[in-house]
């Protein structure tokens, strides 16, 4: 089926897209370490009922360097990558993160073409081009807080969270050139659960994983996350990566702040100025130029 890739890929980032509302309205209050943590152990267990009934197989059949390369995806881009990004988050704040994290396309683009030779044309450069701009555009006018002072290494824990990013979706594509989408999430969870348990034991909060468990509002959110964030996101993920180049894969992944905007305006009644309505029509013309 063609664009099958690009589809799934707009498909992992509109499951994010509403996972990331359910976890704003209902996620406050709960360590995100301990959620996120809990997510993709739960996440595991869904992957890998998936793999049984869809596969007949519990255990991913994969070889050493499988294994190996979407252990490191899993452990780069759930853990170190989420741990980067959460430190950038309080040392310079969310928009100037986010805006420096959004650059993390052109990264898998560089490692993409050195590492895999994935030479991109120029329509598919100037499609990244123009979403890239256009999810900047919605990313710099959404926060509306004051930002904190500039910090070199809140700069830096920024920059590496978008190379995290980017070297996890590249690890993630050569661990599965010959793996489906399903085993390949399932050994990128399994990377990214004991990341996140080191994580816990580091900063000892393992006390913080049962109030999620008893209370009513952290079961439905982890619900949320494990299906939407995990189980759907994650098998659509691996499998556009596996069809299309990382760099495209990696833009249509990012357009979670484009995507929110709709669902802002149309259901949740919120405002949208005009200059996210700008940026999300740059957006969608760049993703249209990736159909052609």
């Amino acid at each position: 089926m063609r664009f099958l890739g690009e589809l799934a890929a707009l498909g992992a980032a509109l499951s994010w897209t509403v996972n990331s509302l359910v976890l704003e309205r209902h996620g406050r209050g709960f360590s995100a370490w301990a959620l996120n943590a809990l997510t993709k152990l739960g996440g595991l267990v869904a992957v890998s009922l998936l793999a049984l009934f869809t596969q007949g197989a519990l255990l991913p059949r994969a070889d050493a360097s499988q294994w190996l390369a979407l252990l490191l995806s899993g452990l780069l881009g759930f853990s170190i990558g989420d741990g980067f990004l959460y430190i950038a988050f309080q040392q310079i704040g969310a928009r100037r993160t986010l805006l420096i994290f959004a650059a993390n396309p052109v990264l898998a683009a560089l490692l993409g073409w050195v590492f895999l030779g994935e030479a991109l044309n120029l329509l598919q450069i100037l499609g990244i081009l123009l979403a890239l701009l256009g999810i900047m555009t919605v990313i710099a006018g959404d926060v509306r807080a004051p930002e904190k002072a500039v910090s070199r290494t809140g700069l830096l824990f920024a920059a590496l969270a978008a190379l995290g990013q980017a070297a996890g979706v590249l690890l993630s594509k050569l661990g599965m050139l010959d793996l489906g989408a399903v085993p390949a999430a399932q050994i990128r969870l399994v990377g990214g659960t004991l990341g996140m348990a080191l994580i816990l034991s580091l900063l000892r909060q393992w006390r913080l994983v049962p109030p999620i468990l008893k209370s009513p509002g952290g079961r439905t959110t982890l619900a949320f996350s494990v299906l939407l964030g995990t189980l759907v996101g994650m098998v659509l993920s691996m499998q556009s990566i596996k069809l299309i180049p990382a760099a495209v894969a990696s833009v249509l992944f990012s357009l979670m702040p484009v995507m929110i905007l709709p669902i802002s305006a149309f259901f949740l009644k919120e405002k949208v100025t005009a200059r996210e309505t700008l940026g999300a029509l740059v957006a969608v013309g760049g993703v249209a130029l990736l159909f052609l």
